[in-house]
């Protein structure tokens, strides 16, 4: 599967050490004197070990890799102690990694280990996952909420969250919501939402990568992209569309179009 991993420049690597020690999992070890991926399947390719290389020889790209494997890391980091695997359950809280840290928790139980839960993360608070209820219409109202998660732009959610698995996936540009009167009570109830600007977002291989790991990771039931007709927002469809190509599942999806004016100009599954 193709899956974000780490890279190491071995010009630039000084053979200092401080990336693996900043690798929780243990997946980077010093060799010869220089820093090794001692694991593929061990590196989650969050990247904290590039905040520790003073030379910049760590990067982070997108390639073929097998699936990272929580059970295994842990094996690999139980003889460390638990200062290791503390650091370790914090780094996955951090990153938002709530999937995997639920497999870890429940391998620790299966294990009858019970370690102190991390520290709260000290990463943007504005990133944490959310699980929301939609809220009840006061009388003066008439409307409520229905979004049921958050984050909901496509560079901070993560696939692994349990609230994508088997989810109605809306993926919609930004400018929808703003164009349709009945966006929030017509299209978003009983969906996940993930927004993106096809035009305007910047690294947009890390959204080809997450739609792809929301389908074959989370397996999503079906993609709904909501799009505006003006010619820069196909580009979302293709996103979609490429990510469905590159899955090993398949997943049915659906095209909106959107007018200016935000009426619905087209609609119909188109895979």
């Amino acid at each position: 599967m193709e899956r974000q991993i780490i890279r190491i420049d071995e010009e630039k690597c000084d053979g200092c050490g401080l990336c693996a020690t900043g690798c929780p999992e243990g997946a980077l070890q010093m060799i010869d004197g220089k820093a090794r991926l001692v694991s593929e399947i061990t590196c989650d390719g969050l990247g904290a070990c590039i905040g520790e290389c003073p030379r910049g020889a760590i990067t982070i790209e997108t390639r073929e890799a097998a699936p990272y494997d929580e059970r295994k890391t842990l094996d690999n980091l139980l003889p460390m102690g638990a200062n290791t695997l503390r650091a370790h359950l914090k780094h996955l809280r951090d990153h938002a990694q709530t999937a995997y840290l639920d497999q870890a928790l429940a391998y620790l139980a299966e294990l009858g280990i019970t370690v102190p839960a991390p520290a709260a993360p000290h990463a943007c608070p504005g990133s944490a996952p959310r699980t929301l209820a939609p809220r009840a219409a006061a009388p003066a109202e008439g409307l409520s909420s229905q979004l049921s998660q958050w984050p909901v732009q496509l560079h901070l959610i993560a696939p692994q969250n349990p609230v994508f698995h088997q989810a109605d996936l809306l993926l919609a540009a930004d400018c929808t919501a703003f164009a349709m009167a009945d966006f929030n009570q017509k299209w978003l109830p009983g969906k996940k939402l993930a927004i993106a600007c096809p035009k305007l977002d910047g690294n947009q291989e890390v959204y080809l990568a997450k739609l792809t790991a929301l389908i074959d990771e989370a397996e999503v039931n079906t993609i709904t992209v909501m799009i505006m007709e003006v010619p820069c927002c196909g580009g979302l469809l293709r996103m979609a569309q490429a990510a469905a190509a590159r899955a090993a599942r398949k997943v049915p999806i659906k095209l909106v179009v959107v007018g200016v004016d935000g009426a619905v100009r087209r609609e119909g599954w188109v895979a």
